[in-house]
């Protein structure tokens, strides 16, 4: 899909603030409402916009503790993902080259629950090992960078 200097503007303003109204939009990429509604549902259609959400301060609702786990296992990673999926408190999966298979950036109440989140890891078929690193503080958190 072609994106055009619209499309990028479009994008950043949303990525900044996704409750702005079509008429905001309209106005800030100099284009008529409708086509600013068109132009967002053929990014949504494209699959460049993926989803809309809302971004939450995790503390706020229980959930102080962020790691990354990393788990070494002796299967693929595709006959992990059952297992994996199951576990509510994985924000994300991703597969990685080295000596781990996957690492995976959890969100959990409290360290205890983390230490029962490895337990529960090691006990999905083919997890031979995981390794918890807690994050601390964030120091960076940003949207996608797309402007060109």
């Amino acid at each position: 899909m072609d994106l055009d200097k619209k499309d990028f503007a479009l994008i950043d303003a949303l990525q900044e603030n996704a409750s702005r109204r079509l008429e905001d939009l309209a106005h800030l990429v100099k284009l008529a409402p409708s086509s600013v509604h068109e132009r967002l549902r053929r990014l949504e259609k494209e699959r460049v916009i993926r989803k809309w959400t809302i971004d939450l301060d995790a503390s706020a609702v229980g959930l102080g503790v962020t790691a990354f786990v990393g788990v070494r296992a002796t299967r693929p990673c595709s006959e992990l993902l059952d297992g994996l999926l199951a576990i509510s408190c994985i924000e994300e999966c991703h597969s990685v080259a080295g000596q781990l298979a996957m690492m995976l950036k959890v969100r959990v109440g409290k360290t205890e629950d983390l230490l029962m989140l490895t337990e529960q890891l090691r006990q999905i078929p083919g997890v031979e090992q995981t390794e918890a690193t807690i994050v601390l503080k964030t120091q960076i958190d940003r949207p996608i960078l797309v402007s060109k």
